[in-house]
């Protein structure tokens, strides 16, 4: 993580902290607990906080808990100082130390076995006098990966504090395991733990972080809403245009895979039904209605993936970025089924239709003429307030019925055009009338009068195939209704007009056109 003038972007407030445990040290020892999300910058905090030491002149030693290695006894302790050990003149500490702390470093000869109380004690008068001299560190890192000798080791360590100058840093993720959530808890009441949190990164700090990584045309401020202020996800994502990158993806799907298959199924629900998400509709597209969804998102809370919110049962993912990997990695079939789930629950539940309309537009078929009838009532409801959506679900319509009759797909995409047209998308609205003239034009299909087909065809005065030209968009979308014989009425019910708004359009269709009879337009209009 990049610093700025020797500090870490937005991180003056820790590192001042920091800086006072460092000159607590005078006093006594001092432990500091430091927790952060996956990605907040614990690390470079620890690797700021050992260079600042060293420069004093004091002692730093860094070691890491690793998820492989959860079997593997002090595995942290061990990485940080064992190495170091056959340097140190190590006999002023007595056979009986000695012996401890062979139990605990492989780099020092082995010695009978003693008490584990024995070797926890033995630490502690190791970490005294390599701190005789000057100040140690002893910075562990993600120690949510500790092992269960580590965390006694830890325990032994608060309870029984080295006498002498010892920082002791433990940076871990929020819910660390119960094994060392219980040792912090217990020493707690001494006072001698100080918790440092990392939070996100505010807006200001976040756009400064990435500011010379966005290329030309990058929406800074959507990514920094997107990854919710961590800055690893900030810079990998910039770096890679907004792309989820496969180190920020191996960071989301490594707290993922620490679930049960129960909640691991709810958080692929909520993912699909939205964010934040309503916990029933998330375990109905989860498929576990039936089963105690509340335990579940329990054990999602505890993971920090997602958190409450002020609305009873909704709950929102810790930041969009988690939401978006979840979903990249949930495979399609499964997606599609849980949309279908959503979309019978919300019918249950007796939702509009514009509640359901996203959700059946992902899970019905080809041919599903009760879904296309359902997002074209969706559409209608929201086309004066969101005509984009309406436009999108009248196309979702069309998508579903590629063999309807030329008349139904010609009305479908006279509102689509409409629709188009009001959300200032006029390209797309004049490829939408495109395609209604192609269906008006070619076969006589859409025509719905008793006169025969060549009378409605019948060409007007020379000259007005040229004025067609002078129709708008709206007198277009009319005059192809026109020709497919629907009424005023009908009209205005398809494109949301009033009926008195209709006449004027046909009564200037008409003269446009130079058609005297309504029957004699689809024969006028221009055939591309």
């Amino acid at each position: 993580m990049p610093r700025s003038e020797g500090e870490l972007v937005g991180r003056a407030p820790e590192l001042a902290r920091l800086a006072d445990a460092r000159c607590r040290l005078a006093h006594g020892p001092v432990v500091v607990e430091l927790v952060g999300e996956p990605g907040m910058g614990k690390t470079s905090l620890l690797d700021v906080l050992g260079e600042q030491m060293d420069a004093a002149g004091g002692l730093v030693f860094t070691g890491r808990a690793a998820e492989f290695e959860q079997d593997t006894p002090y595995a942290p302790f061990v990485d940080a100082l064992d190495a170091y050990l056959p340097t140190v003149d190590l006999t002023a500490l007595g056979p009986r130390r000695l012996a401890g702390l062979a139990a605990v470093f492989p780099a020092l000869p082995p010695a009978p076995p003693g008490s584990r109380r024995q070797a926890y004690r033995a630490v502690g008068s190791l970490l005294e006098l390599l701190a005789a001299e000057r100040p140690v560190v002893l910075a562990l890192d993600d120690m949510h990966w500790a092992d269960a000798a580590s965390a006694e080791l830890l325990l032994a360590l608060l309870r029984a504090p080295p006498r002498a100058s010892v920082l002791l840093v433990l940076a871990h993720r929020p819910f660390p395991p119960r094994r060392l959530r219980g040792a912090l808890d217990r020493a707690a009441p001494s006072g001698l733990v100080e918790r440092v949190e990392l939070g996100p990164l505010d807006d200001a700090a976040a756009a400064q972080l990435v500011a010379a990584l966005v290329r030309p045309g990058q929406d800074c401020d959507a990514l920094v809403r997107e990854c919710g202020g961590n800055p690893f996800h900030l810079l990998e994502l910039a770096r890679n245009g907004g792309d989820v990158p496969r180190t920020v993806a191996e960071l989301v799907l490594e707290e993922v895979e620490q679930l049960g298959a129960d909640p691991l199924r709810l958080l692929q629900g909520a993912g699909i039904v939205g964010d934040p998400f309503d916990l029933d509709l998330a375990a109905a597209a989860a498929g576990l209605a039936a089963l105690p969804a509340p335990d579940h998102v329990d054990a999602l809370i505890e993971a920090n993936l997602v958190r409450p919110t002020d609305v009873p049962r909704a709950f929102r993912f810790r930041h969009p970025l988690v939401r978006r990997i979840v979903r990249e990695h949930t495979g399609p079939g499964w997606t599609t089924r849980a949309h279908g789930r959503i979309a019978a629950a919300l019918e249950s539940a007796g939702a509009p239709p514009a509640m359901r309309a996203r959700h059946v537009a992902q899970a019905a078929a080809l041919g599903d003429r009760a879904a296309a009838a359902l997002l074209v009532r969706a559409a209608a409801d929201v086309a004066a307030r969101a005509p984009d959506t309406a436009a999108q679900w009248y196309a979702d319509a069309l998508r579903l019925l590629p063999h309807a009759p030329s008349a139904e797909r010609a009305a479908l995409l006279a509102r689509r055009a409409i629709a188009l047209e009001d959300a200032g998308r006029l390209v797309a609205a004049r490829a939408a009338l495109h395609e209604i003239l192609a269906l008006s034009t070619g076969d006589g299909a859409t025509a719905s009068s008793t006169e025969p087909v060549h009378a409605q065809r019948a060409p007007g005065p020379p000259n007005r195939r040229v004025a067609a030209s002078e129709l708008t968009e709206r007198e277009r979308a009319v005059a192809a209704l026109v020709a497919e014989g629907r009424t005023n009425r009908e009209i205005g019910v398809a494109l949301h007009l009033a009926e008195k708004t209709v006449e004027r359009h046909v009564s200037r269709v008409l003269g446009k056109l130079g058609a005297r009879t309504r029957a004699a337009v689809g024969g006028l209009l221009p055939s591309h």
